[in-house]
């Protein structure tokens, strides 16, 4: 059987976003607007700039000794660099330089991908607690959880493009900033870079407000939001499944659309939206409700496969750098998975499978670890091609079924921290 040809050099995300990334990461312009004083990083070091910068979005998760020598050997470099040093090199560069590199990323994906539900590009808002090192400082800013709050912890909050697998935006706040006041600042950022095309966010039960609803119609957002029992009266009222009620605060009226369906647990659901087009009924509500659950699958990826709680700083601009950098690697590895997709599928376009495949998360997370820093710290265009190429096809080895409508039971466990400087301490 003949290999359908590759539409990798012409189409590849990840690709993209490595030339770009190293472009702006070796200008002169971006190391001047990262840097936190002029005379930052003008002295030869063992460590320069740019390095410093690729090691921190490679998120490489063991002691930082062990990273850096790691880092250094896959380079080829002869370099024996201290903990300390490199802590007091990355103490000069500015959090937004970590911020910039994600939206790149952002952006890349945005245009690269247009997958949408009845014409609508699919976002989730979803907030999720992240277990920070047992710091005082860190335990002053961001308040913590837990018996006798010896547990500092930050509230995260990202809005995830589900149907591209897009993180547009994400956020590591207090615990004392709420969940809402999260997701409108995700709307304000993000509101602009899909101008031209029609939004549609779908939230669960702590979102639903008069103002939050208000600045999603103001900013031409649609919504579908899931509502708790009490929250209006007219809405607990209306005993048909699809139809309408007013939203009132003062003076201010905001009509919505009311749609209510029974689960398969008997329990009754209850949506509210700003979609008007009576051709998507209960039905095309009861399937787009389930679809926001991705959102939920890219807090495991965060948490349980890049380790995002596994810090490698106890400062807070640390932990909000280690933050961005996982936010970063978190686009490139879905960018690594759709291009690895597009050959997955032409090397098995004639075969006859029971199912459809696709890249083992796991692995891919693995091979990038191991080979990207590679393609990051090669400026030769060529070559970091050649690299990116080995690193899809690498991954086009590790594949799993996609087994559709499979139910994996959930097992609680008592532990409590994942990670040792996470452990519980009176500060």
């Amino acid at each position: 059987m003949k290999k359908q040809k590759s539409p990798f050099l012409k189409s590849s995300l990840t690709k993209i976003i490595t030339s770009l990334t190293t472009k702006i990461i070796y200008s002169t312009s971006y190391k001047d607007r990262s840097r936190k004083t002029t005379t930052d990083f003008t002295r030869k070091r063992k460590m320069v700039f740019e390095e410093v910068v690729i090691f921190m979005i490679m998120s490489l998760k063991c002691s930082t000794q062990s990273a850096l020598r790691r880092f250094f050997t896959t380079l080829g470099k002869c370099i024996n660099m201290k903990q300390q040093s490199f802590s007091e090199a990355r103490a000069k560069i500015n959090v937004s330089a970590f911020i910039e590199l994600f939206k790149l990323t952002v952006a890349v994906l945005a245009e690269g991908r247009c997958k949408f539900w009845h014409g609508y590009r699919l976002f989730a808002i979803d907030g999720s607690k992240i277990a920070l090192p047992s710091d005082k400082k860190l335990l002053a800013y961001y308040g913590s959880t837990g018996s006798g709050g010896y547990s500092p912890t930050a509230q995260g909050s990202i809005l995830y493009d589900v149907l591209n697998d897009i993180v547009f935006d994400a956020r590591i706040e207090p615990l004392s900033i709420d969940e809402r006041t999260l997701a409108t600042a995700h709307i304000n950022d993000c509101k602009d870079m899909v101008s031209n095309e029609k939004k549609l966010v779908v939230c669960d039960r702590g979102y639903p407000s008069f103002d939050f609803i208000k600045m999603l119609e103001i900013n031409g957002f649609h919504y579908v939001m899931r509502v708790k029992t009490k929250f209006n009266k007219d809405i607990d009222a209306q005993a048909q499944p699809d139809g309408y009620v007013w939203l009132e605060k003062g003076d201010e009226r905001i009509r919505v659309r009311v749609v209510k369906f029974k689960l398969d647990s008997g329990e009754i659901e209850t949506l509210i939206t700003n979609i008007q087009d009576k051709r998507l009924g209960i039905k095309a509500f009861k399937k787009l409700y389930f679809l926001r659950w991705p959102v939920e699958t890219k807090y495991d990826v965060v948490k349980n496969k890049l380790h995002i709680e596994n810090f490698s700083a106890r400062t807070i601009e640390g932990v909000q750098q280690d933050f961005y950098a996982v936010m970063y690697l978190t686009n490139v590895a879905s960018a690594a998975a759709y291009d690895a997709q597009q050959e997955i599928e032409a090397v098995r376009a004639d075969k006859n499978n029971k199912y459809q495949y696709h890249a083992n998360i796991n692995e891919l997370i693995g091979v990038l670890k191991d080979r990207f820093v590679l393609a990051l710290a090669n400026d030769n265009q060529d070559l970091q091609a050649d690299i990116i190429r080995a690193i899809i096809q690498e991954i086009e080895g590790y594949v799993v079924p996609i087994r559709p409508d499979r139910d994996v039971p959930r097992y609680l466990t008592s532990r409590k921290a994942k990670f040792h400087h996470n452990i519980k301490a009176n500060c």
